[in-house]
């Protein structure tokens, strides 16, 4: 049995900390003041930014504050799903599901468009392969492009649900 996803049954709920993306500069900028313990490097906890890692939660400075100021919405949106399929000619009934979701918490991000280039040229490819009758698939493909994936895989459980 499916049920509607809200912020009241959402697993894991949504989060409360505000936050907001940041740069290069500024994250190696705060990351650097940071006091603490010293990380050592090639450690889990060390990245990859030039400086020295520390645990904090103080900063090197005591006076040094961080001020961000977020302006955020709790706001209903629609949530699209797109889907294309070629039929298969055996096993029409059975699906090879191609996805990925298309959102993102900024702009650049390259995890969602770099995968829906992938699967954008796999759909062009396999499609002129179909209409050229080179190839027919025996099972039916689904392209599937999610929405909502960074609100907590909405789009892709919707679907699913």
């Amino acid at each position: 049995v499916g049920y509607r996803f809200t912020e009241e049954n959402a697993e894991p709920p949504l989060p409360k900390i505000p936050c907001h993306p940041i740069g290069y500069g500024a994250a190696a900028n705060i990351l650097s003041r940071l006091g603490g313990m010293e990380i050592p490097p090639g450690s889990a906890m060390s990245g990859g930014l030039a400086i020295t890692y520390r645990t904090g939660p103080e900063f090197l400075e005591p006076a040094m504050k961080i001020q961000l100021n977020v302006t955020t919405r709790n706001e209903r949106a629609k949530v699209e799903n797109v889907f294309g399929i070629i039929k298969g000619t055996v096993e029409p009934d059975r699906y090879i599901l191609i996805g990925n979701h298309r959102d993102a918490w900024i702009y650049g991000a390259i995890d969602p468009s770099s995968a829906t280039a992938v699967m954008m040229e796999l759909a062009r490819v396999i499609g002129d392969l179909v209409k050229s009758g080179t190839w027919k698939p025996r099972r039916s493909i689904v392209f599937c492009s999610w929405g909502a994936e960074e609100y907590g895989l909405v789009g892709s459980t919707e679907w699913v649900e």
